[in-house]
């Protein structure tokens, strides 16, 4: 049994690894014609060029939003050093930071897995990402949001392996400078975004709650942490800009309102992931995986059931939640994106959770064990479904055609003929043809007809124009 085993296993890392493959490479060859958008992304470097970089850091803490390390990346982009092409690094740069927070935090919760077993578990996570996310343009393309999002998502995976190494740690250098690190983290999350604080604040006390009441220790690591989150959230919190965002809706500040709406979300968000993907057949297959590994194996599965589940359930409503109760209205797609990251990792984990509980009231027979008749029909189920998955998602249609039918290279060549419109010009009034291409992984947003809308006003103090005009006419297919 064992000999058919390795060969199933073998067969199903090579399978996870070709379905990474299958949507990071669209996703990286979209990157070389990717653009800053004119939402936000100009605003922030000619605020800069007026002002200078602390003072225009200052300008958007005063007066619009505490996001203080959100603020530093985007005053940062790469527009500062006028290099439009690093827009076309950034998310390669992304990408592969979120693939290695995946496979390193995997290597860590299960450390008798190969490496090529780690890889395909942080596949299969990306994969069913990639298939339902909100917004691809958001999450991976455009800065102004995935500095807000996509970042801390990727650094609070890295802070919970520090703690985790932490724990392992023989020496005091080692100690040090995991501590360190994640300070560092804890404090960079924080400055993110309303979202992304709520979730390190619950992982925090969750941390805490765990430790005191099954270990019944705090140690000096966990009160350095606690001072460094504290401090983050008075740096947030006082933030003159943020009342800014408050205030705008009627139902903005109900607690009844938001609490009822962001778990009635969560419910709707959550059956669509559920039938809309293979999630439950991978969840089959990680449950195969489980009965594999030694009770050591598991140790830091070995939570109550009771515990991480309401973990689970925190950390996901208390993502919606920001919204409801500073705006009014339901999550944007960036916010949806970052549940259904946090909804995927924290699915698997629970199961690890539950076969680990029962596991342990059973030590005499392993709970879900497969005969190779069982392997074969789930992994030909699990083939079919993956298929039709993949052949059904928008998503995936949607990375395949701008890339392939040339929308996305369309999108480039458009963009680089108005900076040359631009850059030629001797004019201090511009007029520039509309984007007629917009391929919907990259586009956001385009500059108005109105000079003095945001965006335009915004591009024009960037290249040093008075105004900048959209010609009025007809767009092309999108």
């Amino acid at each position: 049994m064992n000999r058919f085993y390795k060969k199933y296993r073998s067969l199903g890392n090579g399978v996870n690894i070709i379905l990474l493959i299958s949507v990071l490479v669209p996703l990286l060859a979209l990157s070389y014609y990717n653009q800053p958008s004119p939402a936000d992304d100009y605003c922030y470097i000619d605020t800069v060029f007026k002002f200078g970089w602390l003072e225009a850091m200052n300008y958007y803490y005063s007066g619009w939003t505490g996001r203080y390390f959100g603020i530093f990346l985007n005053h940062t982009n790469p527009l500062i050093l006028h290099w439009v092409n690093g827009f076309k690094v950034l998310p390669v740069i992304l990408l592969s930071g979120l693939i290695y927070a995946l496979y390193t935090l995997f290597r860590h919760l299960t450390p008798t897995l190969s490496r090529i077993a780690h890889l395909g578990f942080a596949g299969v996570v990306f994969f069913l990402y990639i298939l339902q996310i909100g917004s691809i343009a958001e999450a991976f393309y455009w800065m102004a949001a995935f500095v807000t999002y996509t970042i801390p998502n990727i650094l609070t995976l890295l802070w919970i392996v520090l703690v985790l190494r932490w724990y392992r740690q023989d020496t005091q250098p080692g100690r040090i400078l995991f501590g360190t690190m994640s300070g560092f983290l804890i404090f960079a999350v924080i400055g993110s975004s309303e979202t992304n604080l709520l979730v390190m604040i619950l992982l925090i006390a969750a941390w805490w709650v765990y430790r005191i009441l099954f270990h019944k220790k705090v140690d000096g690591f966990m009160i350095t942490m606690l001072i460094i989150a504290a401090g983050s959230c008075y740096l947030f919190f006082s933030s003159p800009g943020n009342a800014a965002r408050i205030g705008g809706n009627p139902l903005s500040g109900n607690l009844v309102f938001s609490v009822t709406s962001s778990f009635k979300k969560l419910a709707e968000l959550s059956k669509n992931w559920f039938l809309q993907t293979p999630l439950l057949l991978f969840s089959f297959a990680w449950l195969a995986v489980l009965t594999r590994l030694s009770t050591g194996s598991r140790n830091y599965f070995s939570v109550p059931v009771w515990f991480a589940v309401l973990l689970f359930i925190g950390v996901l409503s208390a993502q919606l939640f920001p919204s409801y109760y500073g705006v009014g209205i339901d999550p944007t797609l960036r916010v949806i994106n970052c549940v259904y990251f946090f909804f995927l990792i924290g699915w698997f984990y629970i199961i690890g959770v539950v076969y680990h509980y029962f596991r342990h009231l059973n030590f005499s027979k392993a709970p879900f064990q497969l005969s190779l008749t069982k392997y074969t029909i789930l992994y030909l189920v699990l083939f079919l479904t993956i298929g039709y998955s993949f052949y059904k998602s928008a998503n995936v249609r949607v990375i395949y055609t701008d890339l392939l039918k040339g929308k996305a290279a369309a999108f480039n060549r458009q963009n680089k003929e108005r900076y040359a419109l631009i850059n030629d010009s001797k004019d201090s009034v511009v007029y520039l043809p509309p984007i007629y291409t917009q391929p919907v992984s990259l586009f956001v947003e385009d500059i108005k007809p109105n000079k003095d809308h945001w965006w335009n006003k915004c591009m024009a103090g960037y290249f040093g124009k008075e105004a900048i005009y959209l010609k009025e006419e007809h767009s092309g297919q999108k």
